[in-house]
Order: C-alpha cells, then sequence, then structure tokens
C-alpha cells in the first residue's frame, strides 16, 4: 500500500509493475516536449541528479524566495516504500513535465504526480534483488533509467514503468551500483562502485534504444595502460577507484568528469606501493569515446578513505581578469580544487608539500595542498586518552592515531551547489573526527571480496567525540571563505546543497527538517519537519506555476538518523501538517556498536 496526503486525501493499491491508477491517463505532461538541452541551469524542471550537466544544483526559479519562505508548508507527502523501510534514501527527485520519478533502497523506481503526489506507477525488480541506497534516476528518449544494486541498469518506459531492457554492468563480485545515471544525447553514463571490498571501479556508456555498451573506462589502469606503473605489481586487480556519484558534462569541449573513489585496500598501503591512479582524483575522459583526457590527483597513495567521492561542478569564472572554464571539486581533505577542465591544471595554484612518512605503509613523499582557505579544521579540536593525536596525512601503523577529517570527513560524497548569480560555491561539511590503524587486507577467492587479516578496526569513529558540520560559502576567484556556519549536525555525507534565484539555500537535517538558509549569510529563515532523518539531496521545481520543493527523508547509518520511508513537497502556504518529528541523532559520537541507528554503511 501506498499513502498520499496533502490536497484529496486518497489511498492506492500498487502492483509489481504499474499502478492501479490507470498510467497511460495520469502522465499527460510526462513525454511531451521534453527538452533535453540541460546545460542551462534547472527552471520548471530537474530533470538531473545535479540539476543541469555541469552539476550546478542551481534553480532559476525564485516563488519561493527570502521575502515569503516563512509560509512555506506541506503539500503532500507519500511512503515510498511498499514495504518495510530497509536502508538510506539518498536519491534526488527528479521531475519532467509535471511528473517525478525516485528511486528507492528496495531498488523500485515510483513515478508521482509531481503536484498532487499521486502515485502513476511503480517498478519492483525481483525479490532476489540486493537492497541498498541508491541515488536516482535519469529520464530521456521515453525511457526512465535507474542502476540497481546489483549492478543492472534498466531502461523503463516512461509512460507505464513496464521493463524494456536490462544490462549487466560487471560481474565483479565485490561490485555494486549506486550512482545515479546522466542521460546525454542518446547516451546513459553510469559508473560502478564497490571498491572497498576490491572492485575495480569503471565508467561505461550505453545506448538508451538498445541498451549496447558503446565504451567503458577503468579507473584503474591495467598492464600495458597508461598510469599502470603506479600500481606495485598486480595490486590493481583489486585496487577499487569506485564511481559513487553521478558525473558532469560540458558538450561543448566534449568531456565527462568524475571523481573517483579510494584505493583498495582502503587503510592498508603495504601491499600497492605507487601513487595508485586514478584513485583519490578528478577525471575527464572524452565524451563520445571514453579515450582519457587528463585527470588530477588530490590525495597520492591514499591511505585515510580520502575518496574523491563528490560530483564534480563546473563553473565559468573571470579569474586575474580572463574567462576560464573551471572545474571545482570539493575533497575530503578540506580543501577546494578548482582546475581548468579543458586540461586539468590548477586555476588556483596547488602546492607539493613533505608529509610525514610510515615506511611500511609505503606512503607518499609530498600531499597537494590548495593555496586557500580550508572549509574545515586540519587536525582534531578534541583529545581522547589512549590515542596518539595526528593531523591531515598523519600515518599510523598499530596503535590507533586520531585524524581530523579522517575518512567521511571534509566534503565526503554531499553534492556541492554553485550559484551564478552570486558566484559563490556553498559546501556542505563534517566534523568527524577519525581514528585509524593499519588494517591488512587480502582477497579471498571463496569469499569474493577483501578479508581482513588480525583484528584491527582499520578506520573508526571513536566514542567521546563532538559530531557537527559546517557549511561555507567560497569564492571560486580566489578559493577563500565568504562566510561560514557552523551547523549542530555534520553535512557533509547527506543532503548536500541547493541553491536557488530566490536567495535560498535548501538542506535537509539529520533531525527531519528540510532548512532553508540565506544565501547571502547562511541565516536559518525556515524549518519544516519530515519525520525522519532527511540525508537526501532537495529539488525544486514548477507544476502549472507553483513552485514545490521536495526532498526523501529515510534516515542514514553514518548520521545516525532515524529511519523511515517519506517522501515530502513543500509550497508556498502549504496546509498539510507535520508529522511527528524523529529523534534528534546524538552530537556526541557513541562508542562503535553502541547507539541508536545500525552499523555505519557505505554509500
Amino acid at each position: 500500500m501506498a499513502w498520499i496526503s496533502g490536497g484529496a486525501s486518497r489511498t492506492l493499491t500498487v502492483t509489481t509493475a504499474v499502478a492501479a491508477l490507470g498510467a497511460a491517463a495520469l502522465l499527460t505532461r510526462g513525454v511531451a516536449g521534453q527538452a533535453t538541452d540541460w546545460t542551462r541551469s534547472a527552471g520548471a524542471d530537474f530533470p538531473l541528479a545535479g540539476g543541469d550537466y555541469y552539476s550546478q544544483r542551481y534553480s532559476t526559479l525564485d516563488q519561493i524566495n527570502t521575502s515569503n519562505v516563512a509560509t512555506l508548508g506541506g503539500a503532500w507527502a507519500i511512503r515510498v516504500e511498499d514495504e518495510a523501510p530497509v536502508g538510506n534514501l539518498d536519491a534526488t527527485p527528479i521531475v519532467v513535465n509535471g511528473v517525478m520519478y525516485v528511486s528507492t533502497a528496495r531498488q523500485n523506481v515510483i513515478a508521482v504526480d509531481a503536484a498532487t503526489g499521486a502515485i502513476k506507477w511503480r517498478y519492483k525488480p525481483g525479490p532476489e534483488t540486493r537492497s541498498g541506497a541508491n541515488k536516482g534516476v535519469v529520464v530521456g528518449d521515453g525511457k526512465v533509467f535507474m542502476a540497481r544494486r546489483d549492478n543492472t541498469l534498466v531502461a523503463l518506459d516512461q509512460q507505464t514503468g513496464q521493463l524494456i531492457w536490462e544490462r549487466k554492468l560487471t560481474n565483479h563480485p565485490a561490485a555494486y551500483s549506486s550512482a545515479a545515471p546522466i542521460y546525454y544525447d542518446g547516451r546513459v553514463f553510469v559508473g560502478t562502485a564497490g571498491g572497498d571490498n576490491g572492485a575495480r571501479g569503471s565508467m561505461q556508456v550505453y545506448d538508451t534504444k538498445t541498451g549496447n555498451e558503446l565504451w567503458r573506462f577503468y579507473t584503474i589502469p591495467g598492464p600495458g595502460q597508461k598510469f599502470s606503473e603506479t600500481w606495485e605489481g598486480d595490486s590493481y586487480k583489486i585496487g577499487g577507484g569506485g564511481v559513487w556519484n553521478h558525473v558532469a558534462l560540458d558538450p561543448e569541449l566534449g568531456q565527462v568528469y568524475m571523481g573517483v573513489g579510494n584505493a583498495a585496500p582502503d587503510v592498508w598501503g603495504g601491499s600497492r606501493g605507487g601513487d595508485n591512479l586514478f584513485t583519490a582524483s578528478v577525471l575527464a575522459l572524452d565524451l563520445k569515446t571514453g579515450a582519457y583526457k587528463w585527470h588530477y590527483q588530490e590525495v597520492h597513495h591514499d591511505i585515510w578513505d580520502h575518496d574523491a567521492a563528490t560530483p564534480p561542478v563546473l563553473v565559468d569564472i573571470r579569474y586575474q581578469g580572463k574567462p576560464r572554464k573551471a572545474l571545482v571539486h570539493a575533497s575530503k581533505t578540506g580543501w577546494l580544487f578548482i582546475l581548468d577542465r579543458l586540461d586539468g591544471k590548477p586555476i588556483i595554484g596547488v602546492e607539493e608539500r613533505p608529509v610525514p612518512q610510515e615506511g611500511r605503509m609505503k606512503t607518499a613523499r609530498t600531499q597537494p595542498h590548495p593555496i586557500g582557505d580550508r572549509f574545515v579544521p586540519m587536525c582534531p579540536e578534541q583529545l581522547l586518552d589512549g590515542f596518539e593525536r595526528g593531523c591531515l596525512f598523519t600515518p599510523f601503523w598499530e596503535k590507533a592515531v586520531l585524524i581530523f577529517p579522517g575518512s567521511s570527513g571534509g566534503s565526503a560524497w554531499a553534492p556541492l551547489a554553485y550559484s551564478p548569480k552570486t558566484g559563490h560555491v556553498y559546501v556542505p561539511a563534517n566534523y568527524v573526527p577519525t581514528a585509524f590503524q593499519a588494517k591488512r587486507q587480502v582477497w579471498d577467492d571463496g569469499r569474493q571480496q577483501l578479508v581482513t587479516v588480525g583484528d584491527s578496526m582499520g578506520f573508526y569513529r571513536p566514542g567521546g567525540m563532538e559530531r557537527w558540520g559546517t557549511l561555507t560559502a567560497m569564492d571560486p576567484t580566489t578559493n577563500k571563505v565568504v562566510w561560514q556556519k557552523k551547523t549542530k549536525f555534520p553535512m557533509g555525507g547527506g543532503s548536500g546543497v541547493l541553491a536557488t534565484a530566490g536567495g535560498l539555500l535548501f538542506h535537509g537535517e539529520s533531525d527531519g527538517n528540510l532548512v532553508a538558509y540565506s544565501i547571502a549569510n547562511g541565516e536559518e529563515l525556515w524549518k519544516g519537519q519530515t519525520g525522519a532523518g532527511a540525508n537526501a539531496p532537495v529539488s525544486t521545481f514548477m507544476v502549472d506555476g507553483v513552485q514545490y520543493v521536495a526532498v526523501l527523508s529515510g534516515g542514514n547509518a553514518l548520521y545516525m538518523s532515524q529511519r523511515g520511508d517519506r517522501l515530502t513537497a513543500y509550497k508556498l502556504g502549504g496546509t498539510l501538517p507535520p508529522p511527528l518529528a524523529p529523534r534528534e541523532p546524538p552530537l556526541i559520537q557513541p562508542a562503535p556498536g553502541v547507539g541508536p541507528a545500525p552499523p555505519v554503511q557505505r554509500q
């Protein structure tokens, strides 16, 4: 069953493929006139996880603005699962021609009337399909595309939800898919993840009509390929480098850009000497052929889980009086990297500085330090007995070292936003100190994944540490902080930020609130309760002259926020009563294995 609140209340029974409402009658806005020139900022539609091909997460809508956002209220809300919730809801609500499309942790896809919340159809895979976080769908050529957790890309009929074709992305036993696909010119771009378990990451492209693979690029080069010398021996075979998030595109330059995950084994560098390209890197490929164009590695020989998981953002700026086509990427190291998106060279300088060494981990001699401000501290501000104190790039061995940013520190994987109106980039970040000790891992043929040798915890978040976040506005022409707000809860791995022409930044919070901040200074202007941890990206759209804001709230294990499966839309003057508030996540990290949420799970 699915329930709908707001407007005319009603309950709908859903079948395994198509809602009983009659999809053909309801989807009058779903296909006709679909625009695919998504180089422009999002407006009435919100067609991509990043809003547009540049992944700026900016909307030109301003009906909801700083002068009236206080009157925002619930328009409608539904449950998105037809069974009990099972995991994180990470998807961005995609809206095209008045119809919303979202994916769920049970790997369902639903089409929803974006003005009323009426479910039009539901796609359900077979019961054997793995559940888990999914970052969303894309619509193109009359189809809806979603990469399931079992490494299967599915193409669904946009009007009915019926399966048209499906293709296996990879047969690697440790791999899985979580990224939202991106549509461009009859092609679907999607990556595979699972590098933490020893899967070799890849980006691949499929023909939308036939499902045929057009090209594939492995993020870990093999023998005979360029940069294969950055891997010791045959360590590339289990080298990681997953593509966790969606790509950005520049059709004019003919390039596609992605962030590449960490190396594997994750916190054991002793078996994989070298810089380990293209892990912890921004990578650019030819849009049509998949040929390598350039890379920039943010962490050499990563042993701290500093994967470059955040989607890159493409912006046009003026630097030293000249127009530049820039790529902005937030690293887990706590810096922005501002690169020329044509060739990958830093626009604002990056210095290679010597760093402390641990020979047994085969650490890199130097690490990149961008010139400019950081958006999180470099060292933990709190100390704990029994731990050595470390800072960014401090190596470790057997005794646990307390390091910040640490895993899932810095920007983590939450998407940034850029406003062409202000010229600023908005960065959500974590302060979640993490302890590290060497954890040797080897490949197990029987279990078909990496397994730990010994009893080391590798990296973990020790109990007793304060947890919080930052929301920072940064100028990409200087790499300097414009303003910064300390937030009650970590922000770096959940909802990300949505910027609007109405002068607002929207973010879903771990206490269940959807919050609107002033884009001018980060002041909180409004909040509305969604009933569960609102740890998914927000979108905004317009239907029949009315602007809405929507967010999924399903909770998140890392943020210890309450589970749920609610999709809520807001509009000015909305009268839907808010649900009961969930319990708040703790502000002090519980001891490992203790606390109000299940153990930490990856994206």
